[in-house]
């Protein structure tokens, strides 16, 4: 598994775009910033987990699984057939190896511009 790099940030970016989960993600930042007891693996899992059910559709189910194939380091096609235990953990793994809060600050700020 590699680190996120600055294409995941703008891949994420366009997902939280097209999907209208702006306001959602907004609302999960500042709840991370007002505790710092909060998990970040939680944090992660919550998000993505929000985004699966904000982007139901075909062509949105294609965009989770090429944002997550990078960071995976598997192909889009390898994402879409892996087992839940090895996405959960491959999931929790990302979390734990990423600063996420900062990540998604960043993914935030790219998509809070007009």
């Amino acid at each position: 598994m590699r680190k996120l790099n600055t294409s995941d940030v703008f891949t994420f970016a366009r997902i939280v775009k097209a999907s209208g989960m702006r306001e959602e993600l907004k609302k999960i930042l500042k709840d991370v910033a007002a505790s710092e007891n909060q998990n970040l693996e939680d944090v992660g899992i919550d998000t993505i987990l929000a985004l699966l059910e904000a982007l139901s559709e075909k062509q949105s189910e294609t965009a989770i699984y090429k944002m997550l194939a990078g960071p995976f380091e598997k192909t889009a096609e390898e994402v879409e057939k892996m087992e839940l235990p090895e996405l959960f953990e491959n999931l929790r793994t990302l979390s734990e190896e990423n600063d996420l809060k900062t990540f998604f600050n960043y993914v935030s700020g790219i998509v809070g511009k007009k």
